[in-house]
């Protein structure tokens, strides 16, 4: 019989990055589509904003806790099977997502009137099966980040993996950075449910090649012995210095990466935008320059670490961040607004002025050097982490990489939000003292300084993070070229 075609690891890898990618341009997506939604549902302004709210927060709230614990269960059920669930999952959600209006929200109806009683507002409950339809999509969604991260482990000997990760740590990144604008374009032309209904065919198509690619992936001997005594996260594992230095420096990096998306929005909003509309056009074209490129260097990151090591590679990366926040510390108040005249003029006969370009070009190389430092960390971390666990716990390991992070981001918003809003208070008392309320200019310009001296300041917190970050940087393994012995991984924590 001839011998059948096995595929090669890249042509897996970038098979298993499709649904990722969908899955995290979906993170996002709604947000621009909102509106859209809630008009075409004929959702009560009054009732159902707060509801509906909860299409973007409860989708990232699975997507989150998936990612922790499936990254595991793969480990002991196998890639394949979990990652073929997972996708099935994501499709079932995407279906429920795009056919809200119809037969879910007739099931949920029946669910309300067989347990509350009563005559439902019928837009409440398409509403309701959207939400639960999105909270669907990302159980699924979520857990195909750390399998996929595993399946590069599993592919690729441990010199090679930092390649891998990188352009898995690109697409997921590329996806929610992408969706926004992508979500904006296609809700133009369509209606906002086909963004849902193309990820039926994608995840169908995906399905079956994905299956077949995976078909000779070894299944681990433990899928049927599942231990209730070993946990998701081992915790011996952290007796590595290496892989305790790596989290640590992604927990720091996810601290910064926190401080690019919050304070670009604020500065240019409260600093410089002249209607809400403008200051959200301006924030989106500014934070492209910290997205994208923290996007497009993850894959250098990769070929940097396979090189060089992985040790060296996220010194560098955050030292890169680093400088590119200590540009953001010298901003002055006309950045903000001259960002905001960069979007309101673009297109316009006569060009615009020099002033202009220089400020918005001014704001943006120290973002994009910001991201660009963020986005080398990517892979070296991913390598060093999953490098640091035997063959079994690769799932659990990709998991911890990402789980670190967003707890980085999470601490991240809810410090710098208790920190903007004292210091705020504390600078407008400063500057407004003995102004009367009839001085309009000088409470407008007061708003203005606090705004951008907040700004200036969390950009100082994030290079101070940074340079705590270089610490665990320097004390991650000079290259990542083996894995750890299955043996000091594996027992239970």
């Amino acid at each position: 019989m001839p011998r059948r075609a096995r595929p090669g690891p890249a042509l897996i890898l970038a098979l298993a990055c499709l649904p990722v990618f969908i899955g995290a341009l979906d993170l996002t997506v709604i947000s621009a589509v909102l509106p859209a939604v809630i008009a075409d549902l004929r959702v009560p302004l009054q009732s159902g904003l707060n509801d509906a709210a909860w299409a973007v927060s409860g989708y990232l709230l699975a997507y989150a806790l998936s990612m922790t614990f499936m990254g595991r269960v793969s480990d002991i059920w196998g890639r394949r099977r979990v990652y073929l669930i997972c996708l099935a999952v994501f499709a079932a959600g995407s279906w429920l997502v795009a056919a809200s209006g119809g037969l879910p929200a007739q099931a949920v109806e029946r669910l309300v009137r067989l347990f509350a009683g009563g005559r439902p507002d019928q837009s409440l409950m398409a509403l309701y099966a959207l939400i639960a339809g999105r909270v669907v999509q990302a159980f699924g969604a979520g857990a195909l980040v750390p399998i996929t991260m595993a399946l590069v482990g599993d592919l690729y000997p441990a010199q090679r993996r930092a390649l891998g990760l990188g352009v898995v740590g690109a697409v997921d990144t590329a996806g929610w950075v992408l969706g926004h604008l992508y979500g904006g374009i296609l809700v133009q032309f369509v209606p906002w449910t086909y963004l849902f209904w193309i990820n039926l065919p994608i995840a169908v198509l995906s399905f079956g090649l994905i299956g077949w690619a995976l078909q000779d992936h070894a299944v681990p001997a433990s899928w049927n012995q599942f231990d209730g005594r070993r946990p998701s996260f081992n915790l011996r594992a952290f007796l590595d210095r290496s892989l305790a230095a790596a989290g640590s420096a992604n927990l720091l990096v996810g601290f910064c990466l926190m401080v690019g998306l919050v304070s670009v929005p604020l500065f240019i909003n409260l600093a410089g935008a002249e209607s809400g509309e403008q200051g959200a056009l301006a924030s989106g074209v500014m934070l492209s320059a910290f997205t994208i490129p923290m996007a497009l260097a993850a894959v250098p990151g990769g070929w940097l670490a396979s090189r060089y090591g992985d040790r060296l590679t996220t010194a560098v990366g955050v030292l890169v961040a680093l400088g590119g926040f200590a540009l953001m510390t010298r901003w002055h108040p006309e950045y903000a607004r001259q960002a905001a005249q960069l979007v309101a003029g673009l297109g316009e006969p006569g060009g615009l002025p020099r002033d202009v370009l220089e400020g918005a070009g001014a704001m943006a190389g120290g973002l994009c050097f910001a991201g660009i430092g963020l986005g080398l960390t990517i892979a070296p971390i991913g390598s060093t982490v999953i490098n640091g666990v035997g063959d079994s716990e690769r799932g659990m390991a990709s998991a911890l990489v990402i789980v670190l992070r967003l707890i980085g981001m999470s601490l991240s918003v809810s410090t710098l939000t208790r920190y903007g809003l004292r210091r705020s208070t504390e600078l407008g008392q400063e500057l407004l003292a003995g102004v009367g309320l009839t001085e309009l200019d000088r409470i407008a310009e007061a708003g203005i300084e606090v705004a951008t001296q907040v700004t200036v300041e969390m950009a100082g917190i994030a290079v101070a993070v940074c340079a705590i970050a270089l610490i665990p940087s320097l004390l991650m393994r000079p290259k990542s070229l083996t894995a750890a012995p299955e043996q000091m991984a594996s027992g239970p924590g």
